[in-house]
């Protein structure tokens, strides 16, 4: 049986349709997020590549800085509480989209 207080969402935010998007889901129990991930997105060679990735898994709130070779840059972010991690994180993808977006591109086309 499903537990009532626990509530699953996911959706996307276009930022430029068709080209940029941010990803984000989460895992609430009642209002406390307990998972969450808020991804940005760029569509490039025909599918959707992951640029940046925020998440807290592996048991801590951290930012994934992904390249184009496939790589990652783990950086530890909490700003309070995970509620507020999760709202900043999307904050910071609707901000700072552009460069994440071209730091990725000059990586794939140096």
């Amino acid at each position: 049986m499903a537990d009532p207080d626990i509530t699953n969402r996911a959706w996307l935010i276009d930022l430029v349709p068709d080209e940029v998007r941010v990803r984000c889901s989460y895992r609430r129990r009642r209002k406390r997020i307990a998972q969450f991930t808020v991804q940005l997105e760029l569509f490039h060679s025909e599918q959707w590549q992951p640029v940046v990735r925020f998440d807290n898994a592996h048991g801590f709130c951290h930012r994934d800085t992904i390249h184009a070779d496939g790589s990652q840059d783990k950086t530890p972010v909490y700003y309070g509480n995970v509620n507020d991690t999760f709202t900043r994180a999307i904050d910071d993808l609707r901000t700072n989209w552009q460069s994440h977006r071209d730091r990725f591109l000059r990586e794939v086309e140096p």
